[in-house]
């Protein structure tokens, strides 16, 4: 979905937000973090995460995962891909239920960056960036509709314009 959304023609999406969205393109790929409020990008973790925009902070993301399963995940033959298929709701109560804690994986946090990079990203910088991509990509559909809805009345009144013209002429001449 982010590439059908960023380049296009996937997904019944015909052309992506980085052929005619600058304020997209600036977000996601220049120099800089536009989505923190001081404008510092530095990380402890990872010290040049996020200084080339959020594009380049997801792929750091998504490598760190990747390197957070391979190390702490199981066998990567029995990793599945459920993402976007139907789900029950019953069977992921029942997960969701079952979830234990474990104190003694707390000091994975202090000891391994790629495991708190992961953690942080979904409240940190992954969050906050996408959120302002998000963000854009609503205000350029808004506009898109707000611009149709106008066509839309002004056709509309075009129409109704027309027909009392007619209405009006051909009364009008039928009178005479």
């Amino acid at each position: 979905s982010d590439k059908a959304v960023r380049r296009g023609n996937l997904l019944r999406v015909g052309q992506g937000a980085d052929y005619w969205s600058t304020e997209h393109n600036h977000v996601m790929y220049e120099e800089g973090c536009s989505w923190k409020k001081d404008g510092n990008c530095s990380n402890p973790d990872f010290p040049t995460s996020g200084d080339r925009g959020v594009f380049e902070l997801s792929l750091m993301f998504m490598e760190s995962v990747e390197t957070v399963l391979q190390t702490y995940g199981g066998p990567k033959d029995k990793w599945i891909d459920t993402f976007g298929k139907p789900r029950d709701v019953a069977a992921a109560d029942a997960v969701a239920s079952t979830i234990t804690y474990d104190g003694s994986r707390d000091s994975l946090l202090d000891s391994d960056k790629a495991v708190h990079f992961v953690l942080q990203g979904f409240s940190g910088d992954i969050f906050k960036g996408y959120g302002l991509v998000l963000g854009v990509l609503a205000d350029e559909m808004s506009d898109l509709l707000g611009s149709v809805h106008f066509e839309l009345r002004l056709l509309f009144g075009v129409y109704i314009a027309l027909l009392l013209f007619w209405f009006f002429f051909l009364l009008f001449r039928r009178t005479i």
